[in-house]
């Protein structure tokens, strides 16, 4: 009888990099084994079925959510930021009663490839460490979530630091990704600046300094910037905002379509440099070999620079927009060495990734 797992984690939202975690997951654990029947707990079922070709479950139905488990062999918790409370508390509480459900039915669960913390509360710290202590694999894509576990005392399961599954994804080629270009009408011609932001609460003035660094990197570079949105529609809206603001509005393009993860990667390919705020367009970036610019928003895109060796000092909130155009510049007059570290980096963390998924199978055989 084909084994089941069963998928937590923050799906069928239309983030695309959530979208590539899962996407990523699933084509890995297909890729070893083709039988294995998967279901994905996931705010859009209908979508997400249509997407990858698995079973979907509505995240918010309990009852759906009790049979799922009961019928499943193992949980993936992940990958993603899911236990932390720094958006919300009401997040963590789902991700761990999913988990806590589960460990009521004696099932296997795998915390894969999690990006964890910051928990504040002394609370949430206590349950996310009395939960975790009961799981049976924990992998996390970076050095900073395992430090998190250690300070909250999670001491049972064996613990691995791996890399995100998305470094493992292969976007389109050059000429499929200039087709799209061309069908949005964007010239394929110029070179690009890739920019991939989100409104940001803290940072009210963002959309006008983004708006000056593309203005000034077109007149000191010449190049024009392309922006990305990774959660659609919100990042589409705000990168309308940033483009409205800007003096050299010709050269600034809004992608309008809401693509797929390998053809978003595609896309930032083509780039000569890239803004990432976005943490997997910091990813899809090292992936496709485009040498980024880290804008930090979040505990977890730091972390992802730290481990990268990637400059992680500009932060969204405050932004010194000068700063961050010195940097641009900086990174585009030294792209070709920047490209061939990225060429061994990526390789390193592509194996690393790869590590998660061999760990689904030694569960079920367990």
């Amino acid at each position: 009888m084909a084994k089941k797992v069963l998928f937590s984690g923050y799906y069928g939202f239309d983030n695309s990099g959530d979208d590539a975690i899962l996407h990523a997951i699933v084509n890995d654990i297909r890729a070893i084994d083709p039988t294995i029947q998967l279901n994905v707990l996931s705010y859009d079922p209908a979508r997400t079925r249509r997407l990858y070709n698995v079973g979907a479950t509505q995240r918010f139905h309990y009852a759906s959510v009790k049979k799922a488990l009961q019928s499943t062999d193992l949980l993936i918790s992940g990958g993603g930021s899911l236990l932390q409370d720094e958006t919300s508390s009401r997040s963590l509480y789902y991700y761990l009663g999913v988990m806590a459900l589960a460990k009521r039915m004696k099932k296997k669960i795998y915390v894969y490839a999690n990006g964890v913390g910051p928990i504040h509360k002394p609370v949430n710290r206590k349950l996310t460490a009395k939960v975790l202590n009961g799981v049976d694999f924990i992998t996390l894509r970076d050095e900073d979530s395992l430090e998190v576990l250690r300070d909250i005392g999670v001491t049972e399961p064996e613990i691995e630091v791996t890399a995100d599954p998305v470094y493992g994804i292969e976007g389109i080629g050059e000429g499929a990704a200039r087709a799209l270009l061309r069908e949005e009408r964007i010239p394929v011609d110029r070179p690009f600046m890739g920019v991939a932001v989100r409104q940001w609460k803290k940072a009210p003035a963002l959309a006008s300094k983004m708006a000056y660094v593309a203005d000034r990197v077109y007149e000191e570079c010449g190049i024009d910037t392309l922006f990305t949105p990774l959660h659609y529609p919100e990042d589409k809206h705000f990168a309308d905002s940033i483009r409205a603001a800007m003096v050299y509005k010709d050269h600034g393009h809004v992608l309008t379509g809401n693509y797929s993860v390998e053809e978003m990667e595609g896309i930032i390919g083509l780039c000569d440099i890239m803004i990432a705020m976005r943490l997997h367009a910091l990813i899809y970036a090292v992936t496709s070999k485009t040498p980024v610019v880290g804008v930090v928003y979040d505990p977890k895109v730091k972390s992802q620079l730290d481990a990268l060796g990637i400059p992680s000092d500009i932060q969204a909130e405050g932004m010194d927009e000068k700063k961050l155009l010195n940097a641009v510049v900086a990174t585009f007059n030294e792209k070709e060495a920047a490209k061939k570290k990225l060429i061994l980096m990526h390789d390193e963390l592509r194996e690393k990734s790869r590590r998660n998924v061999r760990h689904v199978f030694e569960l079920l055989e367990k």
